[in-house]
């Protein structure tokens, strides 16, 4: 079974750094309960501390975490970030689910169905909740 989801790519990320205090932009690949794969422009050390944002949602949200592991592919690196802990980690499941519902809600616009937010977030969750919760329950 899968265990980790697919992070909707209207929703970019920033990843700051040492090295970028404003932040460089990241496309997010996936997202798991301990963390997380993204493509980076610029290379990260292992160890490294990071933050998280996603601006779009909220421009003072950010998740903390460390680098495990970070490989060049073509012109960008592949980086993973584990969450720094449990607290980092539940953060990251509800912007996550923020960005999802947003992102269905978007989608249904598209075909013609124009929800409000909680309308969207009450058919997204009972569509989709039982399996984003068993994704992030282990």
């Amino acid at each position: 079974m899968r265990r980790f989801i697919r992070h909707p790519t209207d929703f970019p990320i920033l990843v700051f750094s040492a090295k970028s205090a404003r932040g460089d932009e990241a496309s997010l690949c996936d997202i798991s309960q301990g963390g997380l794969a993204c493509s980076l422009r610029n290379k990260l050390r292992r160890d490294e501390p990071v933050e998280l944002g996603i601006p779009s949602l909220q421009q003072d949200y950010r998740i903390s975490g460390e680098v495990v592991r970070c490989r060049r592919i073509a012109d960008r690196y592949r980086v993973a970030i584990r969450f720094s802990d449990e607290s980092e980690s539940f953060k990251s499941k509800m912007v996550e689910q923020v960005c999802q519902i947003e992102h269905f809600r978007q989608a249904l616009c598209k075909d013609g169905r124009e929800l409000d937010s909680q309308t969207a977030a009450r058919e997204w969750i009972e569509r989709y909740g039982r399996q984003f919760a068993d994704i992030f329950s282990g």
